[in-house]
């Protein structure tokens, strides 16, 4: 396996906050993300903590959402090197996750369409699969984003 780290071009963004992939969030995942090119997908790994816990000592479903839709993002970035936004997470659990565990994220873009992508998902603890999700994206356009987050649109693809 070859892979390549992503750049991320929010970092230098005053107020970048992100739950899923911000150094600067203390309760955050701080996901870093590279790229598979042999298998075309995007992934990252997580040790998620005591605090991503629903049920002692099991990763709350809500936080493998996140984890799937952040790498599901990222995966939407690396190809099309635009902004999208969620508009659909199709999420299904297939075993528990008992922490601490390594967990791996991966993703890879299935369909583009004019205004929408679709992305698949995996969670994994070792070889065995956790969760899966089908994901849609909207496709940002510049001024989508902006009406959206009030900031003009960074898709800066460094990675490219």
């Amino acid at each position: 396996m070859s892979s390549v780290p992503l750049h991320n071009p929010y970092l230098a963004m005053e107020g970048y906050n992100c739950f899923g992939c911000s150094p600067h969030n203390p309760y955050g995942l701080h996901l870093c993300f590279l790229y598979d090119d042999e298998t075309d997908e995007v992934f990252a790994m997580a040790s998620p903590a005591l605090e991503h816990c629903g049920y002692p000592g099991v990763l709350h479903g809500g936080i493998q959402a996140t984890l799937l839709d952040e790498v599901g993002y990222w995966a939407v970035h690396q190809k099309l090197c635009l902004p999208a936004f969620t508009t659909r997470l199709e999420l299904e659990i297939v075993r528990a996750v008992r922490i601490p565990a390594a967990v791996q994220v991966r993703a890879r873009v299935v369909e583009t369409h004019r205004k929408l992508v679709i992305v698949e998902a995996r969670l994994l603890v070792g070889e065995a699969e956790h969760a899966r999700a089908k994901i849609t994206y909207y496709r940002a356009d510049d001024r989508i984003w902006e009406r959206v987050t009030g900031r003009p649109a960074t898709t800066s693809c460094d990675h490219r």
